[in-house]
């Protein structure tokens, strides 16, 4: 009877240490598409393993089937990934963003960056002003303005101080590009002194180590009574 997974003895197998699962999707990225055979033989799984598996990743939506048609035998089942499926293989976008801002402040300097971030909360704060109405007071756009922050998985939260409103962010997106480049957090208080247009300071930020970015917004005069 086989086993799961067989080779040639004193052959190291090339896959040691990922999942199977992983690799019979990493086997069908490859190749476009397979049948339970084909990964079978390449994979050094039983067919009936590699089914499992294969059933699991179909159910989750990660790997679809076709049946293929002979001119002999019945029909074979090919598989091949989904959309989503790519979603499971690494990524390295924090990596190429660091790239990409390390060659532009090696060639205009960290004004150059200053002035990119600034216009990327600009062009964030308008799509966010459509989402705001004029007639709202402080408390309703600090509302919405941290809400489509928090849209970003940023897990932001409003805390009242004595100095005015903490804005947290306690899981930063681009954490790791912002640990190298400190101008990743202005981009809040950006858009909070664009949309908001009260004045906002700093209060800890990952750049400098601390467990996470916070903002100290001050209230307008008029909204001090709350």
């Amino acid at each position: 009877m086989l086993s799961s997974r067989h080779q040639t003895p004193g052959m190291p197998t090339i896959t040691a240490g990922r999942s199977t699962r992983m690799e019979v999707l990493e086997l069908l990225r490859k190749k476009q598409a397979a049948s339970a055979e084909t990964i079978s033989a390449e994979l050094g799984i039983t067919p009936n393993a590699v089914r499992q598996h294969l059933t699991n990743l179909v159910r989750e939506g990660f790997v679809k089937s076709e049946p293929v048609r002979h001119k002999r035998g019945r029909p074979s089942l090919l598989f091949s990934l989904t959309a989503r499926a790519d979603a499971v293989f690494p990524k390295r976008y924090g990596q190429l963003a660091t790239m990409v801002l390390t060659e532009i402040q090696d060639m205009q300097g960290p004004e150059a960056l200053d002035e990119i971030f600034r216009r990327v909360a600009l062009r964030h704060a308008g799509a966010i002003a459509a989402e705001i109405d004029d007639e709202d007071d402080f408390d309703a756009k600090l509302d919405r303005l941290v809400s489509w922050i928090g849209r970003a998985a940023t897990l932001a939260t409003t805390e009242e101080t004595e100095d005015g409103v903490r804005v947290t962010i306690h899981n930063c997106p681009f954490r790791n590009t912002a640990l190298k480049f400190p101008q990743v957090c202005t981009i809040t208080p950006h858009l909070i002194t664009q949309l908001l247009g009260a004045p906002v300071s700093q209060e800890s930020s990952i750049h400098r180590r601390d467990p996470n970015c916070s903002f100290v917004v001050q209230r307008p005069a008029s909204a001090n009574s709350h």
